[in-house]
């Protein structure tokens, strides 16, 4: 294999060859080892380039720190709880964000709470800007209605205000804002319609007669106006009378010529004989006609005036009320004056014919009184409408009502109460807005978490197998139990009872760990396929009888890869502990030592480490510093008897039950009666574990027993006949006549 991108091992790639179903590599921390491990889960940017044997690709399962952390993760919420499996551990992740205290849900649910908040505020500040401007609208109406009762049934009946203040508020806001250009109906014209329009007993009115106008070129006397109307110019006296001018004045005391006895009744002096037929000559059947003219003229006017007076006293008083009052009284004033002008000068005609006059004969007078009539006879025309079609007219009439009251009477509280909605509104549907965001971020979550919690995948089988094998190994320090809190979560728990710790230790959480690695690789998952366990440093914090749990069972991968017909192919194990190494490298009775390789990586302060490849193992140097121990006590130098117990047992387990598949049963019959409970002391220190509590069961320790220890170490060699390897050991070489070693 090799492997780019780990900066401990330089610049150059680093190249491996010679691997092996079981390859071991040692190393010390921060030498490299978890740099290959990660270069085989395709870490960050280490690239791997494998090269396969028989071209094979294997697939690749990685222990080491990176996984534990990936799948055995402990609960935020519920300390003490865990859970298993890199989807489960992610699944659980993701809802510890939702929803731990302070989570993502509880984030959403309080701004939603604050949104609903604000939202309410804003809606309570519209309340206040529709209720004042509904108590400014009701106000307005009432005194309308009140006023002019006669309107009342325009906001009445279906959709009537009557008095619902609500209802008024929503009619008027329902309306839209008249356009500049828009004709507003005004209150008169509203009043008068409503009087034919909601008066269900209202009758027609009568329209108005126009007026005639005088036709002054129809009368035989209108040219006789502007002429001087004498009498006959052949007698004498009438170049007198013309010389004078006074035909007129003639002509008056004429009447009272007959009854003057004789007397002149101009200058009471006798009058002539002759006078009276005189003055028949000169005012002759010609001017007697022309006075008629004038006489007719002026009777026909007086007619005419008479008739037009006439006319408009038959005026009924109903009919009266749609004159535009002022218009009529300036017209008719205008008729009066000119009327009463004519009627003078028509007077002073007759009075002296003789004298022309100039009257008015101008049309315009009664054109304007006409113009106001039938303006007048328009509404009155409309009023008849409307009560023969009340059915018809009633809604046009009711919505002018309205926007009489809209866009009249409240036009300003309308305009400002709009204005100020806008920003109101605006903040409504912004809140309302956040509102509907956070509910559905809520939603969203509560989803997520359902659909999380349902992707989640049972642990349990592996749990059962984890518990299971604890209890064959004999392992009383804790089991796996199922939290009664979180869905798929998992406590340590003795004797059923869950521990109290808040959280797992180092060497609990990488126990579990790779409990759970060592069985997902018996899954089905990875029944199918040939796989590559790489295993990097398993044994982090373990306490001895872990430690021999986890050792065993790397030992059975190792075994399981060098059948050659397990699933699983090979096995790559890395670690800095020597006492591991030994125990997953040491072969055992009947272990076969092919396929096996060594690997030791050197670290170095100036160049990059280096992996070395060995042939055989070159961590087994160990045994021997063992035995200089035991060559020190031997020596006479004082020691702890508790430290001497280890190595003895130590150096007997390697030897005999390691190397030679001895057992105790096969030595204590070596040894005499009184040295056997010494030997299964030692023993139970193989047993119980190197740093398990020695129970006194077999042999209780003191400081004067180290000779002892070492007699009954030495006879179990002695006395099986593998005496030779104690004196190679020991350093004893009988053929140079060394002395005896004391022992």
């Amino acid at each position: 294999m090799t492997i780019t991108g780990g900066t401990c091992f330089g610049r150059t790639p680093l190249t491996v060859t010679g691997l092996r179903p079981a390859s071991f590599f040692y190393g010390p921390n921060g030498s490299g080892k978890t740099t290959i491990s990660r270069a085989f889960a395709g870490y960050g940017s280490l690239q791997l380039k494998p090269q396969w044997h028989d071209g094979t690709e294997l697939a690749v399962q990685v222990y080491n720190r990176d996984l534990v952390d990936q799948i055995l993760r402990e609960s935020d919420r519920m300390p003490g709880v865990f859970v298993l499996g890199e989807s489960n551990v992610d699944a659980q992740k993701r809802l510890e964000q939702i929803q731990k205290p302070g989570g993502e849900r509880d984030l959403a649910v309080g701004l939603y709470g604050r949104m609903q908040t604000s939202h309410e505020a804003a809606q309570e500040r519209q309340r206040d800007a529709k209720e004042s401007f509904r108590n400014a609208a009701w106000h307005k109406y009432r005194a309308l209605v009140d006023e002019h009762v006669a309107l009342l049934p325009a906001f009445t009946g279906h959709r009537g205000v009557d008095r619902n203040k609500d209802m008024l508020v929503m009619r008027l806001l329902e309306r839209d804002t008249p356009s500049k250009d828009e004709t507003l109906p005004k209150l008169d014209d509203l009043l008068a319609d409503a009087a034919a329009v909601f008066d269900t007993g209202a009758t027609t009115r009568a329209r108005l007669a126009e007026l005639e106008d005088f036709q002054w070129s129809d009368e035989d006397g209108f040219v006789l106006l502007d002429q001087k109307v004498v009498g006959s110019s052949e007698v004498s006296l009438s170049e007198l009378v013309e010389k004078l001018g006074n035909e007129d004045w003639i002509q008056t005391g004429r009447q009272y010529l007959h009854g003057a006895d004789g007397r002149c009744p101009f200058c009471q002096q006798k009058a002539p004989k002759d006078l009276a037929k005189q003055l028949e000559e000169m005012f002759d059947d010609r001017y007697t006609k022309q006075l008629e003219k004038l006489k007719q003229l002026s009777t026909a006017y007086s007619s005419w005036v008479l008739s037009i007076r006439a006319g408009i006293a038959s005026w009924s008083a109903e009919s009266t009320n749609y004159l535009d009052e002022a218009a009529y009284q300036k017209a008719l004033g205008s008729l009066e004056s000119t009327v009463s002008a004519n009627e003078r000068l028509l007077e002073q005609k007759l009075g002296a014919p003789s004298e022309s006059v100039d009257v008015s004969t101008s049309s315009s007078p009664v054109e304007a009184l006409n113009a106001v009539i039938r303006e007048a006879n328009a509404k009155i025309d409309a009023h008849n409408r409307l009560v023969e079609s009340q059915r018809d007219a009633k809604p046009k009439l009711a919505e002018d009502c309205w926007i009489y009251l809209a866009d009249v009477l409240l036009r300003d509280e309308l305009a400002a109460y709009w204005k100020r909605s806008v920003g109101l509104q605006k903040g409504v549907e912004t809140t309302a807005q956040k509102m509907k965001e956070a509910s559905t971020a809520i939603v969203k979550l509560d989803d997520e978490v359902r659909d999380l919690q349902q992707s989640v995948e049972s642990s349990q089988p592996v749990i059962d197998e984890i518990n299971g094998l604890l209890e064959r190994s004999g392992f009383t320090s804790f089991h796996i139990v199922n939290s009664t809190e979180l869905h798929d979560g998992y406590m340590l728990a003795r004797d059923g009872v869950p521990l109290d710790e808040h959280s797992l230790s180092e060497g609990e959480r990488t126990f579990i760990a790779f409990l759970y690695y060592y069985f997902r690789l018996n899954s089905r998952e990875n029944a199918s396929a040939k796989i590559l366990a790489v295993i990097d440093d398993p044994i982090s914090s373990l306490d001895s009888d872990v430690l021999f749990i986890v050792s065993a069972l790397v030992r059975d991968l190792i075994n399981r890869a060098l059948s050659k017909s397990d699933h699983l192919a090979q096995v790559i194990v890395l670690t800095h502990n020597v006492y591991f190494h030994k125990e997953i490298t040491q072969l055992r009775h009947k272990d076969e030592g092919a396929g096996r390789c060594y690997h030791v990586i050197r670290k170095s302060l100036t160049d990059g480490n280096v992996v070395e490849t060995h042939a055989k193992n070159p961590i087994s140097t160990e045994y021997e510093r063992l035995w200089s121990e035991v060559r020190r006590a031997s020596q006479g130098e004082e020691m702890s008897v508790i430290g001497l117990e280890n190595i003895l047992r130590r150096i007997l387990e390697n030897y005999f039950r390691i190397a030679g598949g001895i057992w105790e049963d096969e030595i204590v019959q070596y040894l005499e009666p009184a040295e056997r409970p010494v030997l299964r002391s030692l023993f139970n220190w193989v047993n119980e574990g190197s740093h398990g509590v020695f129970e006194n069961l077999h042999y209780s320790p003191s400081v004067t027993t180290q000779d002892i220890y070492l007699d009954v170490f030495k006879h179990v060699f002695v006395n099986s006949g593998h005496d030779a390897h104690y004196k190679m050991m020991m350093g004893i070489d009988e053929s140079k006549g060394a002395a005896h070693v004391r022992v």
